[in-house]
């Protein structure tokens, strides 16, 4: 795994993969299928956007609960991409704050530390930068380095009870490039036009 600087880095990174397919969403996008079969790309981004929410709260020492209550919350307001910018810049910036990485929080997986939360952003901004690219037919193509780290990362991922977060994946072909094998790993289908 990467040292704090290099994964603060790559944050940055899938955060701004995310951004970039974003600012590609048209008005005729919202309701558009995704991936993650009980999202449309307005609840997708609604779930990046509050994620962006829920980690500023853990690493300030958010109970648990007050944390999850924010799932039932619209964080888009008028303007998606506002609401994005403005809650990756806070989050972004809470990870960069003196001890942020050794610090405990009390996610719904379990206890983890500040490190192991933005190992978990740079999955979810980058994993559903990908989504979003899908459902919307723009570039899918993730950073190599990102790929890289989230491989090597999701080989030893242990969700807990949110495992199934991820759906199940076929076996992954040997020939894959590494990032489908870090998508079917994750239980997206890279290699079909359909969503599904």
């Amino acid at each position: 795994m990467s040292d704090g600087a290099d994964s603060l880095a790559l944050l940055e990174i899938a955060v701004e993969e995310f951004g970039r397919r974003l600012r590609l969403v048209g008005p005729g996008d919202w309701r558009r299928a995704t991936p993650c079969t009980e999202w449309d790309v307005r609840a997708l981004v609604d779930h990046v956007v509050g994620a962006n929410v829920r980690y500023q709260l853990l690493l300030h020492g958010a109970p648990t609960d007050q944390v999850e209550a924010t799932r039932s919350v619209d964080h888009l307001g008028d303007d998606a991409l506002a609401a994005y910018v403005a809650t990756a810049d806070r989050m972004v910036a809470c990870f960069h704050e003196d001890g942020a990485l050794e610090r405990v929080a009390h996610h719904v997986t379990g206890d983890r530390t500040g490190r192991e939360l933005v190992s978990m952003r740079i999955l979810d901004a980058a994993i559903h930068a990908w989504d979003l690219a899908r459902a919307i037919g723009a570039d899918e193509t993730l950073p190599d380095e990102v790929v890289a780290f989230l491989l090597a990362y999701s080989a030893e991922l242990d969700l807990g009870p949110q495992q199934h977060a991820f759906a199940t994946t076929d076996a992954v072909p040997r020939n894959a490039s590494p990032q489908d094998r870090l998508l079917q790993q994750l239980g997206r289908h890279p290699n079909t036009e359909e969503i599904r």
